[in-house]
């Protein structure tokens, strides 16, 4: 479950976050921040609200951290190398509204006030000795917490931020060195590492007891520890895409976005290297376990670079909101799917009755994936079949309309290095005007068409799963 989205456990007591901030804040909040605020934002004083103001808050401060480490950004590889000399306006942008977005939160956390975040040892005894210490802990560091602290460098930063993008362009050094200010003083702020320390500790508590039950049998214990955190960080990963996703559903400006899968980027880098440097050099490793965790890490990078390089690079740059619409969904639906596949693909090894719709509702197995991505291949060509038969405008427009939902949807269930050679094909039937000049593109695409069919049909999960080739009306 994520804390974004599910019921208050009243943890607040556990957590004990200090939000008395000072009145004095400059927000710099227009009247459309404030009305969006007060519909989009906490109803003050309940618990459950401002536990997903806290979870959303501290996203957004590690997400800032992130977005300004330029080995973060997801750029192509022809940006990527001219970095240098690029314009950070658009960036600029991003990191603005992301900062506006972080002062509302403050803000509303500020109207809430203590009460409802008033310690209770009672009922963080009753939640166990670990709550209680929790407690303690958490309220040490409160006593000594400077609300401005926080407040005070976003508002300069969104200042010095609003101010460069109205120059003529902002240059590489101008967004790092932005960039270095913030971070350092962010670094600085007790209560921004308070937040970002609350966020985690919810989003970890939501890590499905079977999992962790499930921990706690593996040996060596050292493994069993490893596979723990793997889980925790798969989970804190899954936590940051449902944010993508509600705020897809919500209709939210969506170029923020960009902050959160910078920080998965990062996130998931340090995941990988978790794995490798210490899952994967565990003594005593079973090969079985061995491979499994090899070949999670393998596919998880190669998601990664898929979704990014792929379906976010250069979007801080669109200004067409569909197409902007279609690339989060597509990156969050390949990045969703991955991780969830991840966990239970890791679960499986330990405990083969697990099944993966108990961990995740909308969980879709490699099996799902490839029989639906077969289906629809075979319909593509079925449609370019015909459009090369009769090549009249009505054929043509249905197959150019079964490419464009493909495109959006099916194929992230391609290998990546598919992804590229079907794009060329789209694009060149979509340029062609001339029946003499689209039939040898068609002809070369059903050519193509039928290679990946054979080559997903030959996918190991398919092997139990014959195709009767049906008859498909076009």
């Amino acid at each position: 479950m994520s804390c974004f989205s599910r019921p208050c456990r009243e943890r607040y007591a556990e957590l004990n976050i200090n939000t008395n901030f000072s009145e004095q804040v400059t927000l710099n909040e227009s009247p459309n921040d404030r009305q969006a605020l007060s519909t989009a934002t906490v109803e003050v004083g309940q618990d459950e609200q401002i536990e997903t103001t806290v979870c959303e808050l501290g996203l957004w401060l590690r997400g800032v951290e992130s977005f300004f480490d330029a080995s973060n950004l997801l750029f192509s590889p022809n940006d990527r190398a001219r970095i240098v000399t690029r314009d950070f306006t658009d960036e600029m942008l991003v990191a603005h509204s992301a900062l506006q977005r972080c002062l509302q939160l403050i803000s509303a956390l500020s109207r809430a006030g203590t009460p409802g975040l008033r310690q209770s040892q009672d009922h963080a005894l009753i939640n166990g000795g670990e709550s209680a210490r929790l407690t303690d802990a958490l309220a040490s560091e409160a006593a000594h917490v400077q609300p401005a602290s926080l407040a005070d460098p976003l508002t300069d930063a969104g200042v010095v931020c609003r101010t460069l993008v109205r120059t003529q362009a902002v240059s590489f050094e101008a967004w790092s060195s932005v960039g270095r200010l913030l971070v350092r003083e962010l670094k600085r702020s007790e209560h921004a590492k308070q937040i970002v320390r609350a966020a985690r500790r919810i989003s970890s508590s939501n890590v499905r007891p079977e999992l962790l039950t499930l921990t706690e049998r593996v040996q060596p214990e050292s493994l069993g520890a490893d596979l723990r955190e793997v889980f925790v960080k798969l989970n804190d990963l899954l936590d940051q895409l449902r944010f993508i996703e509600a705020s897809l559903k919500l209709d939210r400006p969506l170029k923020q976005m960009l902050i959160v899968f910078t920080l998965i980027h990062q996130e998931t880098r340090s995941l990988l290297m978790m794995i490798e440097a210490r899952a994967l050099r565990s003594e005593d490793i079973e090969p079985s376990i061995f491979e499994i965790l090899d070949s999670t890490a393998y596919a998880i990078r190669m998601e990664l670079r898929k979704a990014l390089e792929y379906e976010l690079a250069d979007l801080s740059g669109s200004r067409q909101m569909p197409l902007i619409y279609a690339k989060v969904e597509n990156a969050h639906g390949i990045l969703r799917d991955c991780f969830q596949q991840s966990v239970v693909a890791l679960a499986q090894v330990f405990d083969d009755t697990l099944d993966g719709k108990l961990l995740f509702q909308n969980f879709q197995t490699k099996l799902d994936q490839s029989l639906a991505l077969r289906r629809d291949l075979w319909t593509q060509l079925k449609c370019v079949e015909r459009a090369e038969s009769r090549c009249d405008p009505q054929a043509v427009a249905a197959l150019k309309e079964s490419l464009s939902a493909f495109r959006e949807g099916g194929l992230r269930h391609l290998m990546y290095k598919d992804w590229e050679s079907y794009e060329l094909f789209f694009e060149e039937i979509a340029v062609v005007r001339k029946p003499a000049e689209l039939l040898p593109v068609l002809h070369r695409f059903a050519a193509y068409l039928e290679t990946l069919l054979g080559q997903v049909n030959m996918r190991a999960v398919l092997s139990e799963h014959a195709f009767d080739y049906p008859k498909i009306i076009v």
